[in-house]
């Protein structure tokens, strides 16, 4: 578990102490009231930490995406005591294997093989979609608990390997969950709008900033009810399910992202859901 917490003044612990693929987890770093937090680094990234103004604890959140290798990997934390040089805690974090089954889709030949035009289209949304979600806000917006876009049973799990008409596509970024056209789609989380997009792929896509870092994702809208910059509460209706982009019929594409990786939203949920 790294050094003996006895031998410095700092300590971590994390919830869960093992990471699947795709999960999430949440650290809690303990110092004194002689240390200052300096930096907190994990899988080479700098990591951004919040202070809890009633526990005096520092908190982050830890993702493993789905191309983290399996096995140890050392969370890092520098601090500095009062006159005194600058010092390094390392905490050991066990990312753990997952495998994930295959889905076989058959949709519209034309949203499989793309003509050069829709293949910029396709590229340029992509593009946006990474470029904000791996800007990091300064500010925390959310808080506990998160609460799930809508009431239902998870269709389409997160990592499938998608197979569009016998052709191997990326895996499953998100979850799809059951939503009849029409369905009010509620924010899972205190926010501000970062995006409203129709995308070619993903539909009428809307993009929420929690701060830190972590962004939700909702696609296949049907209409939005937010605009670019809204400030969001939690359980706020941003807008009406739909199956607009690359769908077979009416659902919703829920994603989390967490500094620009995409994680498990049931792995979300079980760790900081209601």
């Amino acid at each position: 578990m790294g050094v003996e917490a006895g031998s410095y003044p700092v300590s971590v612990s994390i919830k869960p102490d093992k990471i699947p693929l795709g999960g999430i987890a949440l650290a809690t770093i303990k110092t004194n009231d002689k240390t200052k937090l300096l930096d907190v680094k994990f899988l080479g990234e700098r990591i951004p930490y919040y202070l809890d103004p009633s526990s005096r604890n520092y908190f982050v959140l830890l993702g493993a995406g789905l191309d983290c290798k399996p096995g140890v990997h050392i969370l890092t934390v520098a601090w500095q005591g009062i006159d005194a040089p600058p010092g390094l805690y390392s905490h050991k974090v066990h990312v753990m294997a997952r495998t994930f089954p295959e889905e076989r889709l058959s949709v519209p030949e034309r949203m499989v093989e793309f003509s050069p035009k829709i293949l910029e289209r396709v590229l340029n949304d992509q593009k946006v979609v990474k470029e904000i979600c791996n800007n990091i806000s300064d500010e925390r917006y959310w808080r506990r608990p998160f609460v799930w876009p809508v009431k239902s049973k998870i269709l389409s799990q997160f990592g499938f390997r998608r197979i569009f008409n016998n052709k191997p596509r990326s895996p499953h970024s998100g979850v799809d969950l059951r939503a009849p056209e029409g369905t009010p789609v509620l924010a899972s989380n205190y926010g501000k709008v970062a995006m409203t997009r129709d995308c070619y792929l993903s539909g009428k896509t809307v993009i929420l900033d929690h701060g830190k870092g972590l962004y939700t994702l909702y696609a296949h809208l049907d209409s939005y009810k937010v605009t670019e910059g809204q400030a969001i509460k939690q359980g706020q209706v941003i807008g009406l399910a739909g199956s607009t982009g690359r769908a077979t019929g009416p659902h919703l594409h829920w994603g989390v992202s967490l500094l620009g990786k995409r994680l498990d939203p049931a792995e979300l949920m079980a760790l900081l859901g209601n």
